[in-house]
């Protein structure tokens, strides 16, 4: 097996072992002994840092350390994956990072939370806990699954609830008072009129999330069309709104979030996206959806098993195993070989024979594990 990455890696992100402005094409991570490859469930970035989970619930961390978002109780930067000892006793099932913070739920529901709290995006009073090195762990039971914007955080509990912190300064908590955007939650609090939510995820500045039903709700900055409403009609959405459109997701579907554009992978490896498509967010010249806020169908790419987003570029393995990606490149994080942004679903590691089984993505950099 194989781990490879690309794209930005200013503070060794990467995991290969150095710092460099970028990486354009694919290169192989360097790994630490108790770093076994084939246990690996999921991997996700942030502005700068690197998560990885596996089937033993542990998780391991590498990158930018500035606000202590690796969790390995220091601020120093890594550009090697360390694991978090801390979280040895718990089994992790699942990681969120926000542009420098990290948070982690366990298959007991409980959740952790490390790194940043200018926001309190941690859930924590920001002025007791302005960051923080080493994992703490919310008094929140029955977590089911959480999601990082740049600075809000969104946590879905067994029941199907959505708790909300960090900053709503755009109307991402979907939390008012008196018909103004609270600008600030310390402690998750629930938002309402949203239940029996299957999934969740976060953008820069927006939250959605799809119910049990496939009923979608979204809340938040609008600007770019995000959240698949017009957006000269919409600027702001400050308390769940329902969208709809031809196909409802099944309940299967995998919901995820870029800075500005969503994108849902239903259960037939189809892929619907909307929202900001300056760079190619949505695999498309801007010519050719002109109405980007529209959710729609993706023509050009099917038999999608899994699909990791970026700030705003995507990543999709097909189910030959072939890795393709499109969006912003400014990094490399497409890993086509060069910087400029990439319009459709491209090929990537075209010298690499390998079946790819799984993909993740940071704000600007890019991971794929080829067996």
């Amino acid at each position: 097996m194989k781990l490879l990455s690309w794209g930005a890696n200013t503070h060794g992100q990467l995991g290969q072992g150095l710092k460099s402005e970028q990486c354009l094409l694919p290169g192989e991570i360097r790994r630490e002994d108790s770093l076994d490859l084939s246990c690996i469930t999921c991997i996700t970035g942030g502005g700068g840092h690197t998560l990885i989970v596996n089937k033993h619930g542990q998780v391991f961390a590498c990158g930018s350390n500035t606000k202590g978002q690796l969790g390995l109780g220091m601020d120093t930067e890594h550009p090697v994956f360390e694991k978090i000892k801390s979280l040895d006793t718990y089994h992790v099932t699942q990681v969120a990072c926000g542009w420098d913070s990290s948070l982690a739920v366990t298959k007991d529901g409980e959740l952790f939370v490390w790194g940043s709290n200018a926001y309190c995006q941690l859930g924590l009073p920001k002025k007791k806990v302005p960051f923080t090195t080493t994992p703490l762990k919310l008094a929140i039971t029955n977590v089911r699954a959480v999601a990082s914007g740049l600075r809000h955080s969104a946590i879905l509990t067994g029941d199907g609830q959505v708790l909300v912190c960090g900053n709503g300064k755009s109307g991402q908590l979907g939390l008012t008072d008196n018909g103004i955007p609270i600008v600030e939650v310390e402690n998750p609090q629930k938002v309402p009129g949203v239940m029996d939510v299957y999934s969740v995820a976060c953008g820069q500045q927006h939250t959605v999330v799809v119910t049990s039903s496939g009923r979608i709700f979204v809340w938040g900055s609008n600007k770019h069309g995000q959240l698949g409403v017009d957006p000269t009609l919409h600027s702001t959405v400050i308390t769940p709104k329902e969208i709809f459109f031809p196909q409802r997701p099944d309940g299967g579907c995998i919901l995820l979030s870029g800075w500005t554009h969503v994108a849902i992978l239903t259960d037939g490896g189809k892929i619907i996206n909307w929202g900001r498509n300056t760079y190619g967010q949505l695999g498309c010249h801007e010519y050719q959806r002109p109405l980007s806020w529209k959710p729609q169908i993706m023509d050009n790419i099917e038999n999608v098993t899994q699909l990791a987003v970026g700030s705003e570029h995507n990543i999709a393995i097909l189910g030959t195993g072939r890795i393709v990606s499109w969006g912003w490149n400014e990094h490399g994080n497409c890993g086509t070989g060069t910087e400029e942004d990439v319009r459709v679903p491209t090929s990537v590691g075209m010298g690499i024979n390998q079946k790819a089984v799984i993909a993740g993505a940071g704000a600007g950099h890019t991971f794929a594990l080829y067996l």
